[in-house]
């Protein structure tokens, strides 16, 4: 079970990651996804970079959940549409990389919404 703070967390990172990303661009079916069904595939992208996986295997996971949830879509079409995500997203993937090793070097999760906030609204480079 999620606490309201973890939750906090993964929806800051969605948001921000939602901000890059226009879905006229990907055409009439992802235009339909419901909103909700979206945010969970954009975090399970982001979840996935983050962890290390590669391109096909969240291409083909992304897919398979897809295919589940009754949305009938070409492989290909999807590694295209992951394809420059691990770029797009790079400040949200970072931030999901963060999330997993503060918390599991013992931060509360209130610290790491502080860290994950200040990341992704204001961003500095060093």
């Amino acid at each position: 079970m999620h606490t309201t703070t973890e939750y906090l967390i993964w929806d800051k990172i969605v948001k921000s990651a939602r901000q890059r990303v226009d879905i006229k661009d990907y055409g009439e079916k992802a235009e339909s996804i419901a909103p909700e069904i979206l945010d969970q595939l954009i975090l399970h992208i982001i979840v996935a970079f983050a962890s290390g996986e590669d391109h096909q295997t969240i291409s083909t996971n992304l897919h398979n959940e897809l295919q589940h949830i009754g949305i009938e879509v070409y492989e290909e079409t999807i590694d295209k549409i992951i394809s420059d995500k691990h770029v797009v997203f790079s400040a949200e993937i970072y931030a999901t990389y963060l999330t997993f090793s503060m918390l599991e070097d013992g931060y509360t999760e209130q610290e790491v919404l502080g860290y994950v906030t200040d990341l992704l609204d204001s961003p500095k480079i060093h």
